[in-house]
């Protein structure tokens, strides 16, 4: 049987999860911030190996890569994106075609107020040319914008989303003066070809963002891809999106991965709660870098047509995570008033926390676990590579400990500490911004993951008191797992402004509506087959946007044609919920077509319990830091690969996996289930 391989790149570490008739693999291997195909790659090799084959030989047989990266998250916390500027019509330079001041601040934490400019030229409301461009008014100030030092210049113009044709002529105007072959050429990016939706605003903010994080996505990718090939992969690299499918490179926005690898780690915890019949559950993925939230509720995960990224809302629709600079590699200072700063900086995989011993001074929250006797400095990514304990110790001293005229085992232990409750707030406050109570959390299940996930799982869950606790045996690649529920997707929407029923009559025109269907099956068909799939594999879903409060439907599209009147009135049925004839105006606002090719999917299986007896993976027992009130305390180590099905391991106690390490806390403990996942659970 072929293989399937899905593959996430991290600030810090690139995961792996490979499968081949119910066989499965890990591997885990430093990120390569200098390339990022180099640990791409390097990944690939370690799962060839697990499976004792050579790349060449899986990649020839294999029926799917996917891959997502956090690159685009990482990029924004940390503000480390390319040198942009703006264009925008004349006389929005200030207000950004937003109403209200306060909402612009944020977008100048990615494009400055003086690298913004602004040109003549009109578009109406009905998308017509009201007034023409300056071609030298153009160029003029394209000219100020690379003389400032910009990398891209990205386009947004007042109702481009009707008609884009004047920033089309933008960038032809500057493409002819600067062409791709010179050296001094600039991208330019335009909003109208990132989103085709109403909201000047919310256009400008995604085409910004696309452009802030553009340059760290687009020449990797290719030519990641181009190294698969090279290898004899016969297909397309898939590329995860943030809407909950994945596509092929050549369809691919730097804004549509963001977040992505979270997402499919959602997806993955969806597929692992639906085993404990939990229809609600709160994913928590820590990683190097970052810490990732998402939720899903009856089965439903949380979709918005204008998420909201970092502060700022854009009209690209995507499943919504949030993100926050914590992980294992942020790193840990002391602000003015001498209290605990952690992230979001993070040390990231080079040169990575102190104990990497890679020429890291900055102590972060691996530090302290590994100073705290936590994570085993001889068995990091299962011997791989070897932590420099003393490091750790050194960097927390002068950072962290000597200010504070604490000792190092005081200030271990208060990082330790503040990160736990950290996380906690920061997973409250998601929560309450999802409506969902914290006293009502039983209805949950808790799915945690990332390589630091299971080390801080009982600090952070603990009173909170969820239905279930997981951590699947794939937490430390838990994204890259999750890619294993995922299909070929593919959005194309249209602005319509349809109007159905005006009231008194219902609309007759239906060609007028079918017209625009037919086009969005057509770019999906063809963009399918470019991509090697069979159109008639298909699966295609319209979703159908109202105007107003008018809610939306989501319907098959061999039931959406309209043929009579009697269609239109069962759609406007669907669409205000009880529409009878001579109420209010129904008018479609946006079609939004999805075109869906199912793909290789995982199927877990499970296994018989054996007895609750865990000694069998009992190793070692070594001295932890688990309070400075009592101190060092003699701690049992048990392997991960050894606990079978039934196993329990009643804490104080390490479980130490080759990708992680579980920390089971004195009131907590971990028992293996017949999917060999730990459940945890709190005395």
């Amino acid at each position: 049987m072929a293989f399937m391989v899905g593959i996430d790149t991290g600030g810090t570490f690139t995961d792996g999860f490979f499968a081949r008739d119910g066989d499965f693999r890990t591997a885990k291997v430093l990120t390569t911030p200098h390339d990022l195909t180099v640990c791409l790659a390097d990944c690939v090799r370690e799962g060839a190996q697990q499976f004792g084959v050579s790349v060449t030989d899986m990649l020839t047989n294999t029926d799917v890569v996917r891959y997502s990266t956090t690159v685009s998250v990482n990029t924004i916390i940390q503000r480390k994106g390319a040198k942009i500027g703006l264009i925008v019509s004349k006389g929005f330079k200030d207000s950004l075609y937003s109403r209200e001041a306060k909402e612009v601040e944020p977008i100048y934490s990615f494009v400055p107020r003086d690298m913004i400019t602004e040109v003549e030229g009109e578009i109406d409301d009905q998308g017509n040319m009201v007034k023409p461009l300056d071609k030298g008014e153009v160029l003029s100030k394209m000219q100020y914008l690379t003389d400032m030092g910009v990398r891209a210049i990205v386009v947004s113009l007042k109702n481009s989303h009707i008609n884009p044709t004047h920033e089309k002529q933008i960038r032809g105007i500057i493409k002819e003066q600067y062409p791709n072959f010179f050296l001094g050429s600039v991208r330019v990016l335009l909003a109208s070809e990132v989103s085709d939706q109403p909201g000047d605003f919310y256009r400008t903010n995604a085409v910004v963002i696309n452009g802030y994080i553009h340059d760290s996505l687009v020449k990797y990718l290719y030519k990641s891809e181009d190294d698969l090939r090279a290898n004899r992969y016969p297909r397309p690299l898939m590329i995860g999106h943030s809407h909950g499918g994945v596509a092929r490179v050549a369809k691919t926005r730097a804004i549509d991965t963001y977040s992505s690898g979270p997402i499919f780690g959602m997806f993955g915890a969806e597929m692992v709660s639906r085993m404990y019949g939990f229809g609600n559950v709160v994913s928590v993925d820590m990683g190097g870098t970052s810490l990732d939230l998402g939720a899903v509720r009856d089965g439903v995960h949380n979709y918005s047509l204008t998420p909201v990224i970092s502060d700022l809302p854009v009209n690209v629709p995507m499943i919504i995570t949030h993100s926050v600079g914590l992980g294992g590699g942020s790193i840990v200072s002391l602000d003015s008033s001498r209290s605990l700063k952690i992230g979001p900086e993070s040390a990231g995989a080079s040169p990575g926390p102190a104990c990497f011993d890679l020429g890291g001074l900055e102590p972060t929250v691996t530090d302290a676990d590994v100073a705290l006797g936590f994570i085993n400095p001889n068995y990091f990514l299962g011997g791989k590579v070897k932590l420099n304990k003393q490091r750790a110790i050194s960097s927390i001293k002068a950072r962290i400990a000597e200010p504070l005229d604490i000792s190092v085992e005081e200030a271990a232990d208060l990082i330790r500490e503040a990160t736990d409750r950290k996380i906690q707030q920061e997973l409250l406050r998601f929560l309450e911004a999802q409506g969902i109570e914290a006293g009502r959390l039983s209805d949950f299940a808790l799915v945690v993951y990332g390589g630091a996930g299971p080390t801080h799982c009982c600090g952070f869950a603990k009173g909170l008191k969820f239905g279930q606790n997981l951590a699947s045996p794939y937490s430390s690649v838990f994204s890259a797992f999750g890619f294993s529920t995922t299909d070929l997707l593919h959005p194309y929407s249209k602005y319509s402004r349809i109007i159905l029923f005006d009231g008194v009559n219902y609309l007759t025109d239906y060609e007028k509506f079918n017209q625009i269907v037919r086009e969005l099956v057509d770019n999906a068909r063809r963009d399918i087959d470019g991509e090697g799939f069979s159109p008639e594999n298909a699966v295609y879903y319209l979703d159908l946007i109202g105007d107003e409060d008018l809610a939306g439907v989501k319907v098959r599209i061999d039931k959406i044609y309209l043929d009579s009147e009697s269609d239109v009135k069962n759609l406007c049925t669907q669409l205000k919920g009880s529409t009878k004839q001579g109420s209010g105006k129904v008018t479609i606002s946006t079609v939004i077509l999805n075109a869906l090719v199912p793909m290789p999917h995982l199927e877990l299986k499970p296994e018989s319990l054996a007895g609750e007896d865990a000694s069998n993976a009992l190793k070692d027992e070594r001295e932890v830091l688990w309070s400075t009130k009592f101190g060092y305390q003699k701690t049992r180590i048990y392997e991960r690969e050894l606990l079978v099905p039934g196993n329990v391991v009643v804490g104080p106690a390490i479980v130490q996996a080759r990708d992680t390490t579980y920390v089971i806390s004195a009131d907590w403990s971990l028992s293996v289930d017949k999917y060999s996942h730990a459940v945890l659970k709190e005395v």
